[in-house]
């Protein structure tokens, strides 16, 4: 395709994807890749950030009140453009994905695990102002990262006045090991391997049965819906 043609197919994608979520009466946001650090417990090559993107995607996707960007329609409109963000992306970039997205608000941050420690630092921003409008820091044992995940979707929705769900899912332990395969079940699948994607997720849960997003992301890719 030449780049005039692909910048105005891209353009018309951009604006179609931004006109159905403006319509939606609801806050909607994006999740981006958050850049990450893992050291220890054979993670040093794992993109950690993905993992907890897509963990936090799937959380507050189960919550009411709230709109949040598919993964997949986000990596779709990166490729379109011809970016490649898979360290994560700074503030100016999320305001200008989250405004081609067409969201009123975009999370983007760090996360670091060094020898079992977890750390996460997030900003929220409001893409209309460029604001940021919640700094949200947590921190725990990597193996309680679906605990720190729940709190951070918690502080975020309680940010914009949503009132948690009451019925709450059980924390429990993470085993390092099932987040390292799901971290690479999400690398896998955000390149397109598909086959191996699917793989390692089910190494994940064959680790960690209960690790909801696992299932949940195996379960959309044998379907074959997007993420």
């Amino acid at each position: 395709m030449r780049p005039r043609t692909a910048a105005v197919a891209l353009a018309i994608v951009a604006s179609v994807v931004a006109a159905d979520l403006r319509g939606q009466d609801v806050p909607t946001v994006a999740v981006m890749d958050f850049s990450s650090f893992m050291m220890g417990e054979g993670g040093a090559s794992v993109q950690l950030g993905k993992a907890i993107s897509a963990m936090l995607v799937t959380e507050l996707s189960g919550r009411e009140g709230i709109r949040i960007v598919e993964r997949a329609r986000t990596n779709d409109l990166l490729r379109e453009m011809g970016l490649n963000f898979s360290g994560g992306v700074d503030e100016s970039a999320a305001i200008e994905l989250g405004e081609l997205l067409g969201v009123q608000y975009v999370l983007h941050g760090q996360v670091t695990s060094i020898v079992g420690n977890l750390r996460l630092d997030i900003r929220a921003v409001d893409v209309g102002t460029s604001a940021v409008v919640s700094t949200m820091k947590k921190s725990g044992r990597t193996t309680e990262i679906f605990s720190v995940v729940v709190d951070l979707a918690d502080e975020f929705t309680q940010t914009l006045d949503l009132v948690p769900p009451s019925g709450r899912p059980e924390a429990e332990s993470t085993p390092v090991a099932a987040t390292i395969e799901f971290s690479r079940a999400v690398g896998m699948e955000d390149s397109g391997n598909v086959e191996q994607a699917i793989q390692h997720y089910e190494k994940a849960l064959d680790i960690h049965p209960s690790h909801r997003a696992a299932r949940r992301a195996l379960e959309r890719l044998i379907a074959g819906t997007p993420s």
